[in-house]
């Protein structure tokens, strides 16, 4: 059975990713209501939760979603300010791999 978790990423990696993603458009924001909602029910993210994490370690966090097809696929929030970033991923609870 999987369970969901929000884990730390390398912050700097993560922003060479996203700059990948933009250049690329694979880069979904909150205002492309259409491919964002899609992609949250898709892959099951619980955006509150995720909202909750970003607000309580770093004080204010900007959500985003790389969509590129590779590794580093996935539903992010970030700060800047704080050069920090989370990301939410299904593990497989039996051998706690990760699923995304």
């Amino acid at each position: 059975m999987a369970r969901a978790r929000i884990i730390p990423v390398d912050y700097y990696e993560f922003s060479k990713q996203l700059r990948k993603a933009v250049d690329t458009g694979s880069r979904i924001e909150k205002s492309q209501a259409e491919k964002w909602k899609a992609y949250v029910t898709e892959n099951k993210i619980n955006e509150i939760a995720m909202h909750s994490w970003g607000r309580s370690k770093f004080g204010g966090s900007t959500p985003v979603i790389i969509n590129t097809g590779g590794e580093w696929d996935g539903y992010y929030v970030y700060s800047k300010d704080e050069e920090a970033a989370l990301k939410w991923i299904w593990e497989d609870a039996a051998d706690g791999t990760a699923d995304k």
